[in-house]
C-alpha cells in the first residue's frame, strides 16, 4: 500500500509543478486531477457512496466531501479548494460546521497543503492540528508516512494513529534521504539582526532563483508578481503601510506628497518599487504586496537551513 500512495504522491508532485496554473484558476480541476487520485490512494473510492459522500450538508452548508466510518457515519469532513487557495480563512468555519454537525475531524486542502484537526479537542486550533503536509514541498516518503493518517481502515476506525518515521539501520540504504535544506514558509521566517539573506527563494509556481540580498527578496516576490499578470499599473498606488499616502509600488518612484523613493527599484513592467529597509521590513513589503494582490504569502519558500 505504501509503495502505491508513493508512486500516487509522485504523479501529484508533476502535475503541480506542471500544471500548476490551470489548477489555480479551477477547484473542479484540483478536485479531480489532484485531490480525489490522493484519496483514491488511500482506500477513499470517491465514487462509492458507501465510504465518501460528495456535499454533504453541514450546518446548512455543504463540505465537499464526507468520509464514512465502518458504520456509515461520517468521521470527517473535507473542504476542497482550488489550488493555491488561503487554507487559514477557511480554518474556524470549517472546525464550527463539523462541530454543529457533530463530526470528529475536519480537514482543507487545496490539492497540494493537506491539514486534518480534532474538532471536539478543546484546545487552540493549531494544537487540534494531527496533519499538515504538502505534496509539492515535502519529500515524498515523508509525505506517504504523514498521510497514512488519512488510511481508510485507520481513519475509519474512529481513532486514527499517526505514522511514525521508520527507523533505519545505519547499513541501510535509505529510499528517499532527507533533503540538505529546510525550505520555510515566508510568514513563518523572523530573521535575526544582521542575519544575511536566504541563499534562494522557491516562488509558488516552482521557480528558485538566488538571493544576493533582503532586497533581492522583494524584487523577486514583485517580478513573479508580474510575469502572473497580478501586478500591472492598474494596481497602482500600492500602499507600504497603513498610510494610504507612502507608496510600496507606484508609477513613480515617489509618495503622494513628492517625496522620492528611498531605494528605488525600477521593475521589468516600467512600475517602480520602494525597496529600502531592514530585513523584517522587506519580509513585511513582500507579504503586504503579496496579500494585496491575492496571494498566498505561505506559498513563498526561502531556504533557511
Amino acid at each position: 500500500m505504501l509503495e502505491s500512495l508513493v508512486t500516487a504522491i509522485e504523479t501529484l508532485k508533476s502535475r503541480i509543478r506542471d500544471h500548476r496554473q490551470t489548477f489555480q484558476e479551477n477547484e473542479s480541476r484540483t478536485r479531480m486531477a489532484l485531490i480525489d487520485p490522493l484519496l483514491q490512494a488511500l482506500g477513499w473510492d470517491t465514487t462509492d457512496p458507501s465510504l465518501v459522500l460528495p456535499e454533504y450538508p453541514v450546518a446548512g452548508k455543504r463540505a465537499d466531501y464526507a468520509l464514512l466510518n465502518r458504520q456509515g457515519k461520517p468521521i470527517l469532513t473535507l473542504e476542497a479548494k482550488h489550488l493555491g487557495s488561503s487554507l487559514m480563512e477557511n480554518r474556524e468555519q470549517m472546525l464550527n460546521y463539523a462541530n454543529m454537525s457533530g463530526v470528529s475531524y475536519a480537514g482543507l486542502t487545496d490539492g497540494d497543503r493537506w491539514e486534518i484537526y480534532k474538532v471536539f479537542d478543546p484546545k487552540p486550533i493549531d494544537e487540534r492540528r494531527v496533519l499538515k503536509v504538502s505534496i509539492a514541498n515535502d519529500p515524498t516518503h515523508e509525505c506517504a508516512l504523514k498521510l497514512l493518517l488519512l488510511w481508510r481502515p485507520n481513519i475509519a476506525s474512529g481513532q486514527p494513529v499517526e505514522a511514525n518515521p521508520p527507523v533505519i539501520d545505519e547499513e541501510d540504504e535509505q529510499i528517499d534521504p532527507p533533503p540538505p535544506h529546510k525550505y520555510t514558509p515566508l510568514p513563518n521566517v523572523t530573521p535575526v539582526k544582521r542575519e544575511k539573506a536566504p541563499p534562494i527563494v522557491r516562488l509558488p509556481n516552482g521557480e528558485e532563483k538566488p538571493l544576493k540580498s533582503w532586497k533581492s527578496l522583494l524584487i523577486e516576490v514583485a517580478e513573479w508578481l508580474i510575469r502572473e499578470g497580478a501586478l500591472t499599473e492598474r494596481d497602482c498606488p500600492i500602499s507600504r503601510s497603513k498610510n494610504p499616502n507612502s507608496y510600496l509600488v507606484h508609477l513613480e518612484p515617489k509618495d503622494r506628497s513628492g517625496k522620492g523613493f528611498l531605494g528605488p527599484e525600477k521593475l521589468s513592467n516600467g512600475l517602480h518599487l520602494y525597496s529600502h529597509g531592514n530585513p523584517k521590513t522587506i519580509l513585511d513589503f513582500s507579504k503586504r504586496l503579496l496579500n494585496h494582490l491575492g496571494k498566498d504569502p505561505s506559498l513563498v519558500l526561502l531556504k533557511t537551513g
